[in-house]
């Protein structure tokens, strides 16, 4: 049996069109004591929740129809439509490939993590961006993460 770590204080836009894949991210962010979820199927409903609510972390569905992921994550690290382009996003892959994670680690995904979720999982990437903040630099109206540094000390 493993602990959940407590995450207090912080919002959480979760965007996915399963209503059932929600309600198992929802427990298990309410195991980490992330209270304040907001939650969204499409991409209308998110730009919408994202401009009023400004949540400090994003958690999207990369497999939303219509390429609506991409959007969503564009849009969210535009500096002209965006108020909020720091936000963190962590994005949830099916089935992860090479090309897809490049395109949403290009795109500024924080942290990228595979369907079916565990909690622990969950909990660990959630950690990354909340206790292990990403820099950034802005490039022709768009928000960029830098990429982690390896460590000289780790060998």
């Amino acid at each position: 049996m493993h602990i959940a770590p407590s995450f207090p204080n912080l919002s959480v836009l979760l965007i996915d069109p399963s209503p059932h894949y929600r309600r198992i991210v929802r427990t298990m962010l309410y195991q980490a004591q992330l209270n304040r979820i907001l939650e969204a199927s499409d991409l209308t409903s998110a730009a919408s929740i994202f401009i009023q609510k400004q949540p400090n972390i994003v958690i999207l569905d990369w497999d939303m129809p219509d390429g609506n992921s991409i959007k969503c994550l564009a849009a969210i690290r535009s500096s002209r439509t965006s108020p909020f382009t720091k936000a963190p996003v962590l994005v949830m892959m099916e089935r992860p490939d090479r090309r897809s994670v490049v395109h949403a680690a290009k795109l500024g995904a924080h942290e990228i993590i595979t369907k079916p979720i565990s909690p622990n999982n969950l909990w660990l990437h959630l950690s990354g961006i909340i206790n292990v903040p990403r820099k950034y630099r802005e490039t022709a109206g768009k928000i960029t993460l830098v990429p982690r540094a390896i460590s000289n000390n780790m060998f």
